[in-house]
């Protein structure tokens, strides 16, 4: 089932916000439709996705001297499709799950069980190695109707440019539509971000790399403000040897809230990765968050942030990975932050030469600070996710998976606090 992606006069005209990058963001997602959704989880992942567990041998070219990671530059070989022209190659897929979850809140207080039917196709775009566009569409129906069906849109662009002279450049534009049931607002939620960010590199000898990024982040959230995040991050990354590498950044950026109050923040960090042997790979970034809050009587915050990760392959086909990382930002409630700490442990395993099994568990502590007097803030939940997944592929095309998952979260808040289980299988074709 497919739907044309479309954005809403009102989110348009939010968008322009945005100045010269708002209208880009526009152009950009008109004419280009590109990624596939998979049904959405029924709670957002605790970890954001920076941190999940890297392939080894990709964190390892990212420690050469000059060398820096665009969207697309660095695109393994693509599998075969029939459907290519010169450089050029499309890749549909369609997919389509079944679910039953028990415990999901569809609104603060209110616990519901539910079936849950999703179908999703998409395709992604090849122009070379370099540049790639990604669509994807779906439709979640549920048979409670204390629950919304929606429908899902996921668009990337992204890509290297040509290098000019010894400068590297990188651009990616995104968008996103779902509505799902989520921990933080106690309900099913419509939200909508649009992203646009570029990157910049130039090697300052042959163990020196300067590296620079801007970026642009617009949310738009039921019932919630809307926020408007400009940022740009400048770093050094210094070579050691071979397989590691320490560097340092300080990052700026501005978030407008409407309604609510706007804050700036700078950030300073230092980072070090160190691919230990062709198994073993770590990472580690810590610094603090100075923010200013625009809004009279309030303190500004100084937070410690940082960002852990690691992977390790014990034998060919047996992996495990841990991360923990902690930030802070805007939350979806009007004049408040929100400051969230949390950590994943996870594994890979193939059995019989067919099956990948993967398992995870993390965890999460949220707390919520106001930004402006007289708001009254101090919810803390302490959140569990636990899953573990099955799946094969077959005549190469085919892909089939069972999955479990579970979700605790404990709040100081009446009605925030749920215990939801979900049972699910997917089956998918692609090229």
């Amino acid at each position: 089932m497919f739907y044309r992606l479309q954005l809403p006069f009102s989110v348009l005209s939010r968008v322009a916000r945005g100045g010269a990058w708002g209208v880009l963001v526009v152009l950009a997602g008109q004419p280009l439709s590109a990624q596939m959704v998979l049904p959405a989880p029924m709670i957002e992942p605790l970890l954001p996705a920076a941190l999940r567990a890297e392939d080894p041998s990709s964190r390892n070219s990212a420690l050469r001297a000059g060398s820096v990671s665009h969207p697309g530059a660095t695109r393994p070989p693509a599998p075969t499709t029939p459907f290519t022209y010169g450089r050029l190659a499309l890749y549909p897929r369609v997919s389509a799950s079944f679910s039953y979850s028990e415990g999901i809140l569809s609104e603060v207080g209110r616990p519901t069980n539910s079936y849950i039917s999703s179908v999703s196709a998409g395709f992604r775009f090849d122009a070379g190695r370099n540049w790639a566009l990604d669509y994807g569409t779906g439709w979640t129906l549920y048979s409670s109707r204390r629950f919304k069906n929606s429908p899902n849109h996921n668009f990337n662009f992204s890509g290297a440019l040509p290098p000019l002279g010894s400068w590297e450049a990188g651009f990616s534009q995104g968008y996103s539509y779902a509505r799902a049931p989520r921990i933080e607002t106690g309900r099913q939620t419509e939200r909508q971000t649009v992203t646009t960010s570029g990157s910049f590199a130039r090697p300052l000898g042959t163990k020196l790399t300067f590296q620079s990024s801007l970026s642009q982040s617009l949310s738009f959230i039921s019932a919630s403000p809307d926020s408007y995040s400009w940022s740009s991050s400048n770093a050094l990354q210094y070579r050691l040897g071979q397989s590691a590498s320490v560097g340092g950044s300080v990052g700026v950026s501005y978030v407008d809230v409407n309604p609510g109050v706007n804050m700036a923040a700078v950030t300073a960090s230092g980072n070090f990765a160190w691919a230990v042997s062709p198994r073993l790979t770590m990472s580690a970034s810590a610094g603090t968050d100075y923010r200013w809050i625009f809004s009279r009587g309030v303190k500004s915050p100084t937070t410690p942030v940082f960002q852990l990760g690691g992977s390790y392959q014990l034998f060919d086909h047996t992996s495990f990975n841990a991360s923990a990382s902690r930030s802070i930002s805007p939350s979806s409630f009007r004049n408040q932050l929100l400051d969230g700490t949390s950590w994943t442990l996870g594994f890979g395993q193939r059995l019989l030469g067919v099956i990948q099994i993967s398992g995870s568990v993390g965890g999460q502590i949220s707390g919520y600070k106001a930004s402006r007097l007289g708001v009254e803030a101090g919810r803390k939940d302490d959140s569990y996710v636990y899953s573990l997944n099955a799946g094969t592929t077959v005549l190469r095309r085919i892909s089939l998976s069972v999955g479990f998952s579970a979700t605790d979260n404990s709040s100081n808040r009446r009605g925030y606090g749920f215990n939801s289980r979900t049972y699910s299988v997917q089956g998918g074709f692609g090229f």
